[in-house]
């Protein structure tokens, strides 16, 4: 079957020690397509990491991508296919994009490349011009409706897009006869409520789904059949370093939520339920009816939220209510455990407060949730004092039964308030640097006090830190921990990152293979740091 529109989920790109985020369905793509099948446009897409998660490949400056290689995936694309939409969610991922994008017009210079994502949104301008060979249009935040109106009229209209009309599609940019890029003003009309009848569920059934299910490297952790999901999008406080700050906040009903969580369970027997959400936590009654409508539907699932929760909005009502409808493990993400960075640098928002987040995780652990907290080290007038007050206070976690923690190092985003003061610090502004957000083996500082090398020590540190405290505060925890490594249960993600580590030591020692190989790329994601750890605690 020809398909007019084609979907991209390029290739990975990684390095060799870099920490694995997993790989999970391309959900963004998959609602686009699903939009446009219920407009009658024939639409397929190529999940390039999805289809081919084993498969690694040589990129640039010692780094990989991982999936479907650019020429296969061209190789891939119908002969009628008039546009191609790619999905470009990180900055350090462009050049992955560029490169796809170079392949197709090779291949057929009359396809309309779009592409999508935090990247191309928040620098359109750039990308359209520097790159005006190879792109063609850029659809801004959230893309279903003006990507819809967009192929419509592409395809109604022999494929040229006047200016006249295509300025009057909102979140649209491109360039006009004369090279100006121009950028539709009308603004969305959007309801308030993300349902069915306004956009379908994602189109799951367009995606490799079994190989992501087999290859169990979910942004969380897993222990069978599971699948992301979103109950909400935006959020709309202000930290100064997320890509998704004061964006509006729409969410679905719960009615809607279980309806596709039943979907999934019919279709895949799905029975683990991971919600990306950017702030699933803002309403907290509509959370409580989820968690009740779920238990109303008697739905056998557990679920997580592994993109993070916001402290503010949680208490112990909210925490059991999940905890009693399936929820297993939550994210807090307190970001820094000095005040004055979150008051000064992060503008984490009035209502937050890091005693309520450290009783949030008090009561989760108590009531027999897993806790995971994110940190960022490294931020624009960080202090090295600031840095150390972090330490302590993940100490202060690990205490009172917080089971992991994510220290990343600050990369500067496109379009962040953070950006400006940062961008002058990457070379040549070469993207493929900002790998090191989760690189253990290389660090790069943008901050002015604490150079990258300290920078890297700090990470460590905190790192064999908070690992120590939980073993002496906690230690039968930490025991299950490795007891659950070796019956090949996943409770945290942590567990899984050494769940891969015992099998890629395994599998060396079983092969004879005294060189490390690429099966696996989250081996390699915390090798150095745990021998550093178990030396430190067995020597």
């Amino acid at each position: 079957m020809s398909h007019e529109v084609i979907l991209i989920n390029p290739p990975q790109v990684f390095t060799k020690n870099q920490v694995a985020s997993g790989i999970t369905p391309p959900l963004g793509i998959a609602y686009l397509a699903s939009v446009l099948e219920l407009h009658d446009i024939t639409v397929d897409i190529i999940d390039s990491v999805g289809l081919e998660p084993q498969t690694i490949h040589p990129f640039e400056k010692e780094t990989f991508v991982r999936g479907v290689h650019f020429g296969d995936i061209v190789a891939r694309l119908d002969d009628e296919v008039k546009i191609v939409g790619i999905s470009n969610l990180f900055s350090f991922a462009y050049p992955v994009v560029q490169e796809l994008c170079r392949q197709i017009r090779a291949f057929r210079s009359d396809i309309k490349i779009v592409l999508g994502g935090p990247h191309p949104s928040a620098l359109y301008e750039e990308v359209l011009t520097e790159d005006k060979d190879l792109v063609d249009f850029v659809i801004l935040g959230e893309g279903e409706l003006p990507f819809l109106e967009l192929c419509q009229k592409l395809l109604q209209q022999n494929m040229v897009l006047q200016t006249n009309i295509g300025s009057d599609i909102a979140n649209l940019a491109f360039l006009d006869e004369d090279g100006k890029c121009v950028m539709g003003t009308e603004k969305l009309a959007r309801n308030t409520k993300l349902n069915s009848d306004t956009i379908p569920f994602p189109a799951r059934h367009l995606l490799p789904m079994e190989n992501y299910i087999l290859a169990q490297e979910s942004h969380g952790f897993s222990n069978g059949r599971w699948t992301s999901m979103i109950s909400s999008r935006g959020c709309p406080y202000g930290c100064t370093f997320c890509a998704s700050r004061k964006t509006r906040w729409v969410s679905r009903s719960a009615t809607d939520v279980a309806d596709e969580i039943e979907y999934c369970i019919e279709n895949w027997d799905i029975r683990e339920f991971h919600f990306e959400d950017d702030n699933m936590t803002i309403n907290v009654k509509r959370l409580i009816e989820i968690c009740n409508e779920i238990k109303r539907r008697k739905l056998d699932i557990r679920w997580q939220t592994p993109n993070g929760i916001r402290a503010s909005r949680i208490d112990e009502e909210m925490l059991t209510a999940m905890k009693d409808s399936g929820c297993e493990h939550v994210t807090l993400a307190p970001e820094s455990g000095s005040p004055r960075v979150l008051t000064d640098i992060v503008q984490k928002g009035k209502d937050f407060d890091l005693q309520h987040l450290k009783d949030c995780g008090a009561t989760a652990h108590k009531i027999g949730l897993k806790v995971a907290a994110y940190f960022v080290l490294g931020l624009p007038g960080e202090t090295r004092e600031d840095m150390e007050m972090t330490i302590a206070y993940a100490r202060e976690l690990a205490k009172v039964g917080v089971d992991e923690v994510n220290f990343g190092l600050f990369i500067p985003l496109p379009g962040t308030p953070l950006w400006e003061p940062s961008k002058h610090k990457i070379k040549d502004l070469d993207w493929l640097d900002l790998l090191t957000v989760g690189d253990l083996a290389k660090a790069v500082s943008f901050n002015d006090e604490v150079g990258s090398k300290e920078l890297d020590w700090v990470r460590k540190k905190a790192y064999m830190s908070f690992l120590l405290t939980r073993i002496i505060y906690h230690p039968t925890q930490f025991a299950g921990t490795i007891f659950n490594v070796f019956r090949g249960i996943e409770k945290t993600k942590s567990e899984r990152v050494l769940r891969n580590l015992v099998r890629r030591y395994k599998k060396d020692a079983k092969d004879g293979i005294n060189k490390l190989v690429f099966d696996n790329r989250t081996f390699y994601a915390y090798r150095h740091m745990y021998r550093k750890i178990f030396r430190l605690i067995f020597r």
